[in-house]
């Protein structure tokens, strides 16, 4: 019984194409993508997470975890201080 499902569902014929249309569409779509190859902008862009460490990278690494040290800190010191832990 579960093969007849799967075999109904699982396994659809392919869209029936006129044979004239299809390389007449694909010969279209290479056209008009081929100006847009021949003028790309070959630039080279600045990407921060590209896995090698920068200035920006590190600097935040140091004002994100101090940061949040003296957060957690501060938070310590009033809640000991206020004796709910």
């Amino acid at each position: 019984l579960c093969v007849l499902a799967l075999r109904s569902v699982a396994f659809v014929p392919a869209p029936s194409v006129p044979r004239s249309v299809a390389p007449a569409t694909a010969a279209a779509l290479a056209a008009a993508a081929l100006p847009l190859a021949a003028n790309a902008a070959d630039e080279f862009l600045e990407y921060n997470m590209a896995g090698e460490f920068t200035t920006f990278m590190t600097g935040g690494y140091f004002v994100v975890t101090l940061g949040y040290t003296a957060i957690s800190f501060v938070s310590y010191l009033l809640l000991t201080k206020l004796k709910i832990i």
